[in-house]
This record gives structure tokens, C-alpha cells and sequence, in this order.
């Protein structure tokens, strides 16, 4: 019993050794771990590719992360009916292991919106640098870049192990019962290692030994003697002989892995370009680093222009909204002039409805359109559409050319007056308290355009070099065959348009004046009682500051004359005509009066104009009136404020310039680009295929050495020379059929003249893009300065037109029947002109970072954002290392006496 019980513990020793003694799956996963990121080290050390801080393991901020055990992960949710396939397949009942490790009802990190910064209204505030740090914690395609790395690394590590001293140990336990007397177990256990060598050979060292116990009767075992200690030799000759061939795989390996390092900078650099403008280099190959091992990522939408162009649309959004702002203004003004009769047709009012209303529509179909953006964007990003985010970013607060507060103090005073042309309403309880507030907030603005004085004086002796090297650049390249204006980089135009911005003699920007002129007649309404201030418009009876203020604004300010006996006496005459009385006669809307004229006799027509005037002398109201005309001269002068702001701030921008021949951008790139140095690599790749299937042309010729010894005696450990034996095999091939091998050989001579072809027409569109980019940013240079001058003469534009507006009419003058048109025209031409701008200044960032990125001079921070290049970076190469030369090969043959053969063969056939 004995016997037995000792066989069954041996039995189970054996079984725990082959099924759990290895290692558990942590240790292996921990282990590849451990070679791969040592290769990545290894190949991770030259500063031109260098990748910081790199591992695949998700961030616990991160979506993709799993606080699961990788090596223990629950079953996530399945599909109903296919999971019933696991539990039961075809009749027969599947394993009750499935759910050993749990379930999950989560694919996703169910925490990692606990990890991101939000502000009070719940959004994530998103800029530049934010989204790049989003996109590089939650992007799946980031993520599978990053896992095709390691899977090339792994490749290297596989390669090189092959080339390790491998030892393996292997057991057989076999038992057996002879008639039932007799039971016998044997055991034979081989342990060997192997190696093979760099120039082809191998060789095996083999240590076995057999081992018998006898589990019936008398307890006996023995040991056999045969062959316990096993040698051996090989080593090719001919064909598979030699380092070129042997060590291909490897060589192969180690350089698509350090191409794949070389694919992940190339990589990280598009994905920063992507995610920030939209776009990358057409020639540049950006995708990420591919593996034998896996397929490319998940696919995600990339949003049309990038952040960059969520920018844009903002602006125009606001933009768009303060044409709409200034077109409700100006139909009111428009009403109020055809109810005066200084407008004699209602199609001036109805035209400017048209286009208000026009405005009104693009307004929302533009920020429908920016959500959809937004969403699209998000999920670019890795992130769900239903996130909200709030888009902003210092760089592009330079093209508001109106300042978003300024935009919204509009708007509050727009409402304010609609308050007050609702003559037939009282004023509210706190419209003096919302009156003194839009005053003081105006007083911010104003302060707000004193820092972009400050900005525009800071700003001024770049500005001025700029115009000079843009000069210089368009004489030197006679590209004034265009006919380019002169006064858009002329020196004296600039400076005389700065000098148009300011009012030295009074210490503050010119208009503004008239601006706080409008401050004091406000203020007077916001102290006065009502009644106290309709004594003083009735007797014009104002003190000295408000008199001043009066007398700055009085070419746009037409106060109404008070309402005298004179007034009623002059009702009662125009009754007395008609034989009826004022109580007796309804008052008749202005638009119906402007329909009935043109159809009625002189007569009728002469009744239906005096019920009009009585119709307006009953409506008069001196105290309104006069509120009225204020907040409209205040409204122009935020918008004559609008325009001011807009002009500084146009006159401050700057364009970091790039000077540079297409000749030294060629030149850089061809030192600097990964991706060329990769296309160089392949080149010699597909070049060094042809001498290893060359090697295939041989014949066989191996040299086999094999060498045994054993033990003589029971306890195996004694050895014998005389129990050894050494043999010598010496075999061969003649190749007579080389058929397979002759056309592999005559392929990679072909595809190594493809590869040739691809590679020069790869440096032509280097090349192409290079040049293609620089006339790019040339072009959006000077293009940039002519949308500068575009909106001041917009500005202009809108300056005169909304002056001819509100200038009062004097002596029953009348408007012109086209200001209407000229006015939205301005506006419109204003609004395009401004997004124009704003375009080719998004255009010319992107084509700066394409240039960084085509030269191979690009560079990011740790974080993963663009080291932005100063002005003289891009002129020159970048620091790198010196390295030697690179040869690139040629099909052509080495030795002049080869090349001869090659001919005279050639002229033979």
C-alpha cells in the first residue's frame, strides 16, 4: 500500500510541476513587460526620436482604464443570445467557468469623468493645450499607437531570444502492470540546452538519464546507462551560411523597430497638428507605427479645421451677432425716420427687416452648425458628444476684434431702448438702477481700450520691421506684378493711421469724448426725478457740464422742442379745417397713412396727413422723447467705440515671418525628417532582400559533428570513455533545381527598382509640399495685411453710414433712398471682411506648423504640445547631432570589371 500511496504522491508532484510550478500569468505578462520596455530603452535613447515617458497601461484618468486585475479581467456585458452559445453549443453543455472571475456591466472606466475640471456651469473648459492632453489621456487611436509600438519592440525581443542559450527540461512517468504480478514505472528525464550561432551553426547539449523502479515483490530500481550526456554541431556551409543571412530576421526586426520608434514621434507629432488646426502634411506620413501583430486602431471623426477652427467659429458667431445687434438698431432708427417722414418709402424700413431677419437666420444656423462641430470635435478627442465643453484660448482673443463684454453692454442697451419706444408703457422701477449700471460698464470698456492703446504702442516696432522685410520680400521677388495697393505695408500709411487713432493734446483715444458726453446726460437722468426733468427739457434749463455735453453731441443729438401752447393752437387750426374734434378723431398708424396717400385724391389725401401730425402731437411726449435720443447717441457711440477697438486691435497684430528658400527648407528636411530617414531605411531593405535571396541560389553543404558518452555504473554519475561515441556527417545538395529560388531572387531585383522609383518620387513630393507650403505662407502674409486693410476701410465704411444715420435732419431733409442697401452692404462687407482676417490668420499658423513639421524640425514638450519655433528657428536646421554621412546605395555593380562584364553581357543578349 505503501508502494502505491508513494507512486500517487510522485504522480501529483509531476502534475503540480507541469500544470502550476511554471509561473503564474502575472509573472509572464509582468516579465514581457520587463524585456519589451528594455528594448524600448535601448532604442530609445537618440534625442531626434526620443519618446518620454512611454508606457501602454491607460491613465486612472483615462476612459480606456481598467481597475480590474489584467490577468483576472470579468466578463463584460455579452449579447443574450450568443452567450447562451457558451453555456450550451450543439447539444452538449458548455463550461460553468465562465463567470469564475466575474461580470462587469462596464466597457468603459466607469470614473473617469470624476477626473476631469469643470467649471460652475458644469463644462469643461477646453483650450490648446487642454484638448492635446484630452486627446493623448482618452484617444483610442493614441492608445493602439502606443500598443503597435510595444508590439514591434516585442518583435525585437523574440528576434534576440532566438540567438540565447535556450534550455528545456521535459519528464515521462509511464506505469505498468505485467499479468497482475508485477508493476513498474519508469521515468526518463532530458534536460538540454541549445544556442544558435550568429554565422548559421547550432549546437544542443543534452543531459537524459532513465530511471526504473519496481513496484512488485522485492522493491528494486535501475538506472540506465545509454547516451546520458548527447552533444551536438551544425553548421551550414553553403546555402543559410554566413552573418548576412543568418542574422536577417533580427536585422529586419531592429530596424522596423526603430522605425516604428521613429513612426511614433512622426505620429505624435500629426496627432498634436490634427488635433489643433485639422490638417497635416500631405507628404508626411503620420500614421501610426504598424505591427505584424495587430491591425490599425479604431477609427474616430476628426473635426474639419481642428481647435483652430472651433476658434473661428466662435468669432464668427459673435461677429455675426453684432451685425445682428447693429441691424436691430438700425430699423428702429429706420421706423423712427419713416414715422418723421424723413423716410418716404417703406421700402428702406422693409429691406433692412429682410436682412435683420437674413442675419438673424445664419446667426442660428451658424451656432447649430458650432454645436455640431463641437460634438464632432469631442468624439475626435475620445470623449462622448454629450460632454460639455466651453471652447476659449488666449491665442485667437486677439482677432475679438470687438471685446465680447462690449458686445453684450450692445445688446442690454438695445433692450433698454425698446423699453423706451414703447411709448404707451412706463419706464420699469429699476431702469434707472439698469441705466447707471450699462453706464458703468461702458467705463470698463473704455478702460479696456486704453490697455489695447498700450498694447498697439508695445507692438509698434515689430509691426514696423514687419512692413519693411515685407516690402524687401515683395521687391526682391518682384510679386508686386499683382498690383499690390502700396499703403498696405507702406511705412508713412501706417504710421498715419496711428496717429489717426489717438488725441495726444487730450490724453485719450479720439471719439471718446463724445462717448463720456453721453455718460453725463445719463447720469443726469439716472439723479434726476422724472418731473424735475421734464422742468429743465422744458425750460432748457441744465447746468454747465450737461450744457458742454450737449454742445459736443449736438452735430448727432437733436433733443426735441418742448411742447408749447403754440403746439395746441396749431392742432386747433388743423381741426377747425377738418370741422372735427381732437377727442373725436382716432390716431391713425403710420403705415396705413403711407399705403392711403398714393391712392387717395389731394383732398383725402390732405385729411389723412393732418389726422397723422394730430395723431403724433397726441403721442408727443417731451420727457421720452428726450431719453430716447440719448440712449440712441449712446448706442452709436458704443458702436463708434466697437469700431475704435477694432482698429487698435487690428493694428496690433503681428505674424511671427519666416524667411527662407525653398533650397534651405529642402536641405533641413533632408536631415531632419523621420519619415525620410525611414524611406531611406526601406530602400536598403528592399536592396539587401536581393543578396538574401542570392543565398537561396546555392547549394547545400552541412557540416553535422555529434558526440555522446554515458554512465557504466547504477548510480549514473560515472562515465566511460569507452561507452562514448563522436560522428562527423558531412551532406550536400547540388543545385540542379532552383526554379522557386531563381524567380524569388529575379522578384526582389524588381522590387528593388520600385522601391528605388518610390524613394526619389517620395523626395520629389518633399520637395513639392515644401515649396507648396512656403508660397503658402508668403502668400497668407501679405494676404493677412490686405484683410487688415480690408476691415479698417469696412470700419469706415460702417462709421460713415451709421453717422449719416443718426446726424438729424434739418429743414425737413430726407434720407436717401439708398442708404438702406449702402448701410447693410457696409455692415456685411465689415462682418466678411473681419472673418476673412481671421481665416487667413488660422492659415497661416497652420502653414507655419506644417513647415516645422515637413523640415523635421518640429518639436514637443513632454506634455505633448508644439514647442513653438522662434523667429529664427525655422531659418536654420535644428541642433541636432552631427552623425556620419548616409550612403545610399545605387543599382549599379561595385567593381568597374563587373560593371564591364555586365555590359558585354548585356550587348551579347
Amino acid at each position: 500500500m505503501n508502494r502505491y500511496f508513494c507512486f500517487l504522491c510522485l504522480l501529483a508532484f509531476v502534475a503540480g510541476i507541469s500544470g502550476n510550478a511554471g509561473c503564474s500569468r502575472q509573472h509572464y505578462r509582468m516579465k514581457a513587460d520587463q524585456e519589451v520596455y528594455s528594448v524600448l530603452k535601448q532604442g530609445n535613447n537618440d534625442p531626434r526620436w526620443k519618446i518620454d515617458d512611454y508606457r501602454i497601461t491607460p491613465n486612472v484618468a483615462s476612459r480606456m482604464y481598467s481597475s480590474f486585475n489584467p490577468d483576472c479581467e470579468p466578463m463584460p456585458p455579452d449579447d443574450l443570445a450568443a452567450h447562451r452559445k457558451m453555456h450550451s453549443v450543439n447539444g452538449m453543455k458548455g463550461s460553468d467557468k465562465w463567470h469564475d472571475k466575474g461580470d462587469t456591466p462596464h466597457v468603459e472606466n466607469p470614473r473617469w469623468r470624476q477626473y476631469l475640471l469643470v467649471n460652475d456651469r458644469g463644462e469643461v473648459p477646453l483650450d490648446r493645450d487642454r484638448a492635446v492632453e484630452l486627446a493623448r489621456l482618452h484617444s483610442p487611436q493614441y492608445q493602439a499607437a502606443l500598443e503597435n509600438l510595444y508590439l514591434s519592440a516585442m518583435a525585437v525581443s523574440q528576434q534576440r531570444y532566438v540567438y540565447d542559450v535556450q534550455f528545456a527540461a521535459e519528464g515521462l512517468l509511464r506505469y505498468r502492470n505485467a499479468g497482475g504480478t508485477s508493476s513498474v514505472t519508469n521515468t526518463v528525464n532530458p534536460v538540454s540546452a541549445e544556442r544558435r550561432l550568429a554565422a548559421g551553426g547550432q549546437w544542443i547539449v543534452e543531459l537524459a538519464n532513465s530511471i526504473t523502479w519496481t513496484l512488485s515483490g522485492q522493491d528494486s530500481w535501475s538506472s540506465s546507462t545509454d547516451r546520458l550526456l548527447n552533444a551536438s554541431i551544425t553548421q551550414p556551409l553553403l546555402r543559410g551560411a554566413g552573418r548576412k543571412v543568418q542574422l536577417e530576421h533580427l536585422t529586419q526586426a531592429e530596424r522596423n523597430f526603430l522605425m516604428a520608434v521613429r513612426q511614433m514621434v512622426l505620429f505624435q507629432q500629426g496627432h498634436y497638428t490634427r488635433i489643433v488646426t485639422g490638417s497635416t502634411p500631405q507628404d508626411a506620413d503620420t500614421s501610426a507605427p504598424t505591427s505584424p501583430f495587430s491591425a490599425s486602431g479604431t477609427t474616430l471623426p476628426t473635426a474639419s479645421g481642428g481647435f483652430y477652427g472651433l476658434l473661428s467659429d466662435r468669432i464668427r458667431i459673435q461677429n455675426q451677432r453684432q451685425n445682428v445687434i447693429v441691424l436691430e438698431e438700425n430699423l428702429n432708427r429706420f421706423i423712427e425716420l419713416f414715422d418723421a417722414g424723413q423716410v418716404t418709402n417703406s421700402y428702406q424700413v422693409e429691406d433692412v427687416r429682410q436682412n435683420l431677419l437674413s442675419s438673424q437666420s445664419g446667426l442660428l444656423s451658424q451656432v447649430n452648425q458650432y454645436q455640431t462641430s463641437i460634438e464632432t470635435y469631442v468624439r475626435s478627442l475620445g470623449l462622448p458628444p454629450d460632454l460639455k465643453v466651453s471652447i476659449s484660448d488666449p491665442l485667437l482673443e486677439q482677432f475679438q476684434l470687438t471685446s465680447p463684454t462690449l458686445t453684450i453692454l450692445s445688446e442690454d442697451v438695445a433692450d433698454l431702448l425698446a423699453v423706451i419706444r414703447k411709448k404707451d408703457l412706463p419706464l420699469d422701477d429699476d431702469f434707472r438702477e439698469k441705466t447707471q449700471d450699462v453706464v458703468r460698464r461702458a467705463e470698463g470698456e473704455i478702460a479696456v481700450l486704453r490697455q489695447d492703446v498700450d498694447v498697439l504702442h508695445k507692438s509698434l516696432p515689430e509691426r514696423r520691421e514687419n512692413l519693411r522685410n515685407l516690402e524687401s520680400l515683395l521687391l526682391e521677388r518682384a510679386e508686386n506684378d499683382a498690383r499690390i495697393d502700396p499703403s498696405i505695408y507702406g511705412i508713412s500709411d501706417f504710421e498715419k493711421r496711428i496717429n489717426d487713432l489717438q488725441d495726444k493734446g487730450k490724453g485719450i483715444p479720439k471719439n471718446l469724448e463724445r462717448l463720456q458726453a453721453t455718460f453725463t446726460l445719463l447720469q443726469l437722468f439716472v439723479s434726476s426725478e422724472e418731473q424735475e426733468l421734464r422742468e429743465m427739457i422744458r425750460t432748457r434749463s441744465f447746468d454747465t457740464p450737461v450744457q458742454e455735453a450737449l454742445e459736443i453731441l449736438k452735430e448727432t443729438l437733436k433733443l426735441p422742442e418742448p411742447n408749447t401752447a403754440a403746439d395746441a393752437s396749431d392742432t386747433d387750426d388743423i381741426m377747425e379745417l377738418l370741422g372735427e374734434r381732437v377727442e373725436d378723431l382716432p390716431p391713425l398708424p403710420t403705415e396705413v397713412v403711407t399705403d392711403l396717400l398714393e391712392q387717395l385724391t389731394p383732398e383725402e389725401a390732405k385729411r389723412i396727413e393732418a389726422r397723422r401730425i394730430i395723431a403724433e402731437l397726441r403721442q408727443k411726449d417731451d420727457y421720452r422723447d428726450w431719453v430716447r435720443q440719448v440712449f440712441s447717441a449712446f448706442q452709436y457711440e458704443l458702436l463708434s467705440l466697437s469700431l475704435m477697438q477694432t482698429r487698435t486691435r487690428l493694428e496690433a497684430m503681428t505674424l511671427v515671418p519666416v524667411s527662407m528658400t525653398p533650397e534651405e527648407a529642402f536641405q533641413i528636411a533632408s536631415e531632419n525628417r523621420l519619415d525620410w530617414m525611414n524611406q531611406r531605411s526601406r530602400l536598403v531593405d528592399r536592396w539587401r532582400q536581393i543578396d538574401i535571396a542570392a543565398n537561396g541560389l546555392k547549394g547545400v553543404l552541412d557540416l553535422d559533428l555529434r558526440g555522446s558518452t554515458g554512465t557504466i555504473d547504477r548510480d549514473g554519475v560515472t562515465f566511460n570513455r569507452n561507452n562514448s561515441s563522436v560522428q562527423a556527417t558531412l551532406s550536400w545538395e547540388t543545385p540542379l533545381n532552383r526554379y522557386a529560388a531563381m524567380m524569388l531572387y529575379r522578384r526582389n531585383q524588381i522590387e528593388f527598382q520600385d522601391a528605388r522609383r518610390d524613394y526619389y518620387i517620395y523626395v520629389d513630393s518633399v520637395q513639392a509640399g515644401l515649396r507648396n507650403i512656403l508660397r503658402e505662407v508668403q502668400r497668407r502674409r501679405l494676404d493677412f495685411e490686405i484683410n487688415r486693410k480690408a476691415v479698417l476701410v469696412g470700419a469706415t465704411r460702417v462709421d460713415v453710414m451709421q453717422l449719416q444715420m443718426q446726424q438729424p435732419q434739418r429743414g425737413g431733409g430726407r434720407i436717401d433712398p439708398n442708404t438702406s442697401q449702402q448701410l447693410t452692404s457696409a455692415l456685411d462687407g465689415f462682418m466678411r471682411s473681419q472673418n476673412s482676417l481671421l481665416d487667413t490668420w488660422v492659415a497661416y499658423q497652420t502653414q507655419r506648423m506644417l513647415l516645422d513639421m515637413s523640415m523635421g524640425t518640429m518639436k514637443l514638450d513632454h506634455q505633448g504640445r508644439w514647442i513653438e519655433p522662434d523667429v529664427g528657428r525655422s531659418a536654420v536646421a535644428a541642433p541636432m547631432p552631427q552623425l556620419a554621412p548616409m550612403v545610399i546605395p545605387v543599382p549599379i555593380l561595385e567593381t568597374p570589371r563587373l560593371n564591364r562584364r555586365y555590359v558585354e553581357e548585356e550587348v551579347i543578349r
